[in-house]
């Protein structure tokens, strides 16, 4: 994975290096790998702030739709196991 410590660092607070979920898609820093992990991050935090908050709709609606075109380029890697 690139830049192991970029994606640890936007998985702790992805707002802060990103304004939206489409911005990591274009970045080039991060694999697709990197970009889902990112992704799914963003998505949870932001479902715990919709559950203090209230809703976050289109936000969520935003890194669904992002994360869904990371997994259609290349999907998660399957357990080996299963």
């Amino acid at each position: 994975m690139k830049n192991s410590k970029l994606v640890e660092e936007a998985k702790l607070a992805p707002g802060r290096i990103y304004q939206r979920p489409h911005d990591v898609l274009r970045d080039r820093r991060l694999d697709d790998a990197g970009r889902r992990e990112v992704l799914t991050a963003w998505e949870r935090t932001l479902r715990s702030a919709a559950n203090h908050n209230g809703s976050r709709e289109n936000e969520l609606l935003e890194l669904e739709k992002a994360r869904r075109e990371v997994e259609e380029r290349s999907p998660a890697p399957r357990d080996v196991g299963s």
